[in-house]
């Protein structure tokens, strides 16, 4: 009897002791060892599960749930589950074998924490840092084009016909470089060639309604670059570039002699330093630009940095990246980021003549600015033993344009924000992630060109708001997130607030079919230059709008996201419909905003709330490699088409005050309607917006070479303000512009090829062509594009 009583009492207390052990290992893709992240681990013991996830090293802690032996089964997105038997503790690796979605990126945008790109809830997709490496970029917005769905006139991003054109003030898609706003404080745009492109990781673009993380400017989009800290080799690289723009088609339009040439250098140095992370970028730029010399005077041998032809510019930027890595505190990481630029360039609005005089500008419609921009980021990120991450980021971004024709403006923003993460592995719930935060900007403008209306150029700014996003992936296959957002603004004494909401849900059908649906809803505040601008260049004039509403959204879209294999063939197929809505739109709009005696009598542009406004459409596109022997060749392409209309194209929005028809209908110079099935009317079509774009990249790889190819198509604008013909029309103006539009009615195919090569491990070599076939074309009238460019960029790299 004591025996069975000492032997149950064992028993009973060896599965106590297992139960209260705990298994450890990694997780690593078998082709590579490379640790994986985020892997989705459950141990089953008798009839008791337990589960649990990798941490960024692969690493994963288990406490069993019962005696030994326990089943482990490993899943993680694009591989194959593997499932294992435990008969003791000692730890373990898994290797899990790649499936088609082994291409997919790991994203953090979505939900503010890393993530599968295929799992998450809105389309999502990734530029990686070779497209912008490869193609010789010297201005990130020349990479984004060629990503489906985004496109860009004069500069101002459309993410799915969500913008039109607004004289640079007011964007509704955000630009953040890690995490952090890069919209200028006053006008709400981006300085592209103020963004680091040396030490890219990669390009993350969000693409329908995101203020519920990213506040106002978020409303059809988010762009999110994503630098990258060094790891354990040094790496060095400098690439210099030098190229020429070709005679334009048009043989007359070239009224300079000598070839017009663009100079870039970058550096990098990427190293860690004990317990710090170092990395030192710098760019200098001298780009003469493809338009004509301002006057006949102009040298025509090279003067890289003089900048005396229209869209020349010089530029000089220098970044330093600091992160303590070894706090001596455990979870605690400090640091400092900085990025300074000073750049000279002169730009131009609309052009002189067509089609002789395309490559002029227009009297009075060329400005020159002198530029000074930088940032200083201090950050701090400390994840508790609890698991909670705490993570403080803050900004101050210093702007300053002189600009002449009375233009010149400067600003100062103040940006902080902290956030805090927790996830649910304490409490047996690893799929369960909450992100909240706060956020408080102030802006401090000086400015002659927004000195209309009742300020004198002395603005003040101040956005303050506070969020919450829960994510849970339940039952393996279920990823469900929803959010909130509290944005408040006072611009001058203007002002308002309101809550934003969304959610969305992805569902993983099979093994690599992917179902999603989301809702989002969008808040934009007006910027200050919107409010206050008032300038005029040429014959245009521009004026400001104190009454102008703040514009609020929603839009919802449902999608799939197919892997593929077949062969050497893997990659995603990835559909979606959407349906974007806008309430108090603000467009860029005509009229007679001024008085009688200002030029034209007072007719110009301004911002106005047009009323009411949708954009429907569909999207696809393929992201894949195709490994051929000792080839592999990778594609990202894609086709948008959208309906982009005003649904109250009667709307009067202000007479102005010659008493002139201020209508989306009146202003349009395409007034045919949208119509259903039935033939009821639905809308005319926004302004600037192209309906069909079509983007291809294709590059293959063998041994030492590599060629690739970028193809990209978008329709030509049917509509735009009517201003710009009628001036014309009633004899204001002689652009040309009708004639032009006649000539062109399509726009064409534009076409780059590159090709390279690498000289053992340190020297590579390329010859890139823009615009391989020299094709002339204006995607905003009055605004020629560039001709083609040929450079030679050389990189040498040590690592």
């Amino acid at each position: 009897m004591l025996y069975r009583l000492i032997s149950t009492l064992g028993l009973l207390f060896a599965a106590q002791f297992a139960a209260g052990q705990t298994l450890s290992g990694t997780v690593v893709q078998s082709e590579s060892n490379e640790p994986l992240p985020g892997a989705h681990l459950t141990c089953t013991c008798g009839a008791a599960e337990a589960h649990a996830a990798s941490d960024p090293a692969g690493n994963f802690t288990l406490s069993l749930p019962g005696e030994l032996p326990c089943t482990l089964r490993a899943t993680f997105i694009g591989t194959t589950p593997t499932t294992r038997t435990i008969t003791d503790l000692s730890p373990i690796q898994i290797e899990l074998k790649s499936d088609v979605s082994a291409i997919d990126a790991v994203v953090v945008s979505a939900g503010r924490f890393e993530q599968q790109a295929a799992s998450v809830t809105v389309s999502l997709d990734v530029l990686p840092p070779r497209v912008v490496e490869s193609r010789g970029t010297t201005s990130l917005e020349t990479a984004l084009q060629q990503n489906p769905g985004v496109s860009f006139v004069d500069g101002e991003p459309q993410i799915r016909s969500g913008s039109g054109f607004s004289y640079g003030a007011g964007s509704r898609v955000m630009i953040l470089v890690d995490d952090l706003p890069i919209l200028s404080g006053d006008a709400g745009r981006p300085t592209w060639g103020f963004l680091p492109l040396e030490n890219l990781e990669q390009i993350e673009i969000i693409k329908g309604a995101s203020s519920v993380l990213y506040g106002s400017a978020a409303l059809s989009g988010v762009i999110n670059i994503r630098t990258r800290y060094p790891d354990a080799r040094p790496l060095t690289r400098v690439s210099l570039q030098h190229g020429a723009f070709s005679t334009p088609q048009t043989a007359e339009a070239k009224t300079w002699e000598g070839t017009p040439q663009q100079t870039n250098i970058r550096l990098l140095h990427s190293q860690q330093l004990g317990a710090w992370d170092v990395v030192i970028g710098a760019n200098l730029l001298g780009d003469q630009g493809a338009l004509a010399p301002m006057d006949t005077t102009y040298p025509s041998h090279y003067a890289p940095l003089t900048v005396d032809r229209y869209a020349s510019q010089a530029r000089g930027r220098m970044n330093v990246n600091l992160r303590r890595r070894d706090t001596g505190v455990e979870g605690l990481q400090y640091g400092l980021r900085t990025n300074w630029q000073r750049s000279n360039a002169l730009a131009t609005l609309i052009w002189a003549h067509a089609p002789d005089s395309i490559y002029h500008a227009d009297g009075g419609s060329a400005t020159r600015t002198i530029q000074t921009a930088g940032t200083v980021d201090p950050f701090l990120s400390y994840l508790t033993p609890g698991g909670v991450r705490h993570d403080v980021r803050a900004r101050w971004q210093h702007l300053v344009n002189e600009n002449d024709n009375n233009q010149s403006n400067a600003s100062d923003v103040l940006y902080t924000e902290y956030q805090v993460h927790w996830t649910g592995d304490r409490v047996q719930l690893p799929g369960l992630h909450l992100t909240g935060g706060l956020v408080g900007q102030q802006t401090w403008s000086e400015a002659e060109l927004y000195s209309g209306g009742a300020t004198n150029g002395a603005n003040q700014a101040l956005n303050a708001s506070a969020y919450l996003q829960a994510d849970a992936a339940i039952a393996e296959r279920w990823n469900l997130s929803s959010g909130v957002r509290y944005e408040h603004f006072d611009v001058n004494g203007l002002v308002s607030s309101k809550p934003v909401f969304r959610a969305g849900a992805n569902f993983q059908a099979g093994q690599a079919t992917y179902l999603r649906g989301s809702f989002g809803q969008g808040f934009r505040f007006p910027t200050i230059a919107e409010l206050y601008i008032r300038t005029g260049l040429g014959t245009l004039q521009v004026y400001p709008n104190e009454t102008l509403l703040p514009e609020s959204s929603w839009s919802a879209e449902f999608g799939i996201k197919q892997g593929v294999r077949w062969g050497g063939l893997k990659g995603f197929i990835d559909a979606a419909v959407f349906d974007q809505r806008y309430h108090d739109f603000i467009e860029f709009t005509f009229g007679q905003w001024g008085a009688p005696t200002d030029p034209l009598g007072g007719l110009g542009f301004t911002s106005k709330n047009t009323g009411s406004s949708r954009v429907t459409g569909a999207e696809v596109s393929f992201t894949g490699r195709l490994e051929w022997g000792q080839t592999k060749v990778d594609f990202i392409t894609g086709y948008t088409f959208t309906r982009p209309m005003s649904t109250t194209p009667d709307y009067d929005y202000g007479q102005g005050l010659g008493g002139l028809e201020a209508t989306y209908l009146a202003t349009s110079s395409d007034t045919i309607a949208y119509t259903n099935r039935a033939g009821d009317t639905l809308g005319v079509q926004l302004k600037y917006r192209s309906p069909h774009l079509v983007r291809l990249d294709v590059q293959a790889e063998r041994g030492r070479w590599r060629i690739g190819v970028s193809g990209r198509y978008q329709s030509a604008l049917a509509n735009f303000d009517d201003a710009f013909v009628a001036f014309e029309r009633y004899g204001f103006v002689d652009w040309g512009l009708r004639d032009w539009l006649a000539d062109h009615p399509k726009l064409p195919w534009i076409w780059d090829v590159r090709v390279g090569y690498t000289a053992g491990e340190r020297h590579g070599v390329s010859l890139i062509v823009s615009n391989a076939t020299n094709r002339e074309y204006a995607i905003r009238p009055l605004a020629i594009e560039d001709p083609r460019l040929i450079s030679f960029m050389y990189t040498y790299t040590i690592e």
